[in-house]
Formats: structure tokens, sequence, C-alpha cells
């Protein structure tokens, strides 16, 4: 995904309501102004757990998740309006914090941990966003991706 494509993305996204998301729902914001995705999984309390970009595996608040990328906003995956997610797969995410892997941008990547979580397969193949997105889309009858919170609103994350 190009700058152009995450900025009408933003303007869409812009226009609908904010969703929280539920436990077990994949989150993921953009980096590098479009042209890259971070992704985790939201277990509650406010947490995602993610693999971060030196291979370890994490729990962070949202500001966390988004401090140092580029993006504004955490997409939750929905279906419709509402969030959807998985207690099991925030089960599987949970059990992960800690973790230490040999982090590569493009093999071995947060994307790769993410469905993982879903799959409860790790390693996989699955690196990029749309092939996430993909799994989601399966597992969780997902058909679009809802924003959190915009970064720059007065509101706290929850």
């Amino acid at each position: 995904m190009g700058p152009i494509v995450s900025l009408l993305e933003f303007v869409v996204d812009s226009c609908r309501t904010e969703v929280k998301p539920v436990i077990g729902s994949v989150v993921y914001c953009d980096l590098h102004y479009g042209w890259a995705e971070h992704s985790g999984i939201y277990v509650g309390n406010g947490k995602i757990v993610h693999l971060n970009g030196k291979g370890r595996v994490e729990a962070v608040t949202a500001k966390q998740f988004l401090k140092g990328k580029s993006g504004y906003n955490i997409y939750v995956s929905c279906k419709g309006t509402k969030a959807v997610g998985s207690a099991e797969v925030a089960k599987r995410a949970k059990n992960r914090i800690g973790s230490i892997t040999d982090y590569n941008f493009i093999l071995d990547n947060c994307h790769e941990f993410t469905t993982g979580c879903i799959l409860d397969e790790f390693p996989n193949s699955n690196n990029f966003l749309w092939m996430l997105k993909h799994e989601v889309n399966r597992h969780y009858g997902a058909d679009n991706w809802r924003f959190w919170i915009n970064y720059y609103h007065d509101k706290p994350f929850d």
C-alpha cells in the first residue's frame, strides 16, 4: 500500500464511527507513511501484544504501539460496525510475551507473529498485511477495518 492509498483510507475512516477493540481483535497501524504497516493482537486492559522491531514479543499500550510510527490511527478488525476477536487468539498472544525471534522486516515480522496467534502456527508464511487480513477474514469473518482512535483526538486511548 502506498501513501496515497493510506491518505484515502484515512479520509474514509475519518467519516466512520470509531470502534473499541474486543479481546483478540487484530489491530494495525501504518509505518513509513503508508509504505508498510505494523500489527498485533488486542488482549484487553488497553494492551496490545506485538512483535517489536528487535524480535521480542511484548505487551504495550496503544500509545506505545504507535510511538515512532508514521500512522495516526490504530485499525481494528470488524464485521460490519462491530469489532471482532477471539479469546483463544488473545491467550496465544499473551503466552508468547517475552519470547524472542530472529526478527526480519520481510521474512519474520509482526504480521507473521499476529497470523501465528490466529492460526496457532509459528512460524508461518504470512509476512504481509494483505495475507494477515485474509486470515482475519477467514477466521473472524471480518469484512472491514475501522479505527480505534485517531492520534490527534484529545480523548485518551482506553
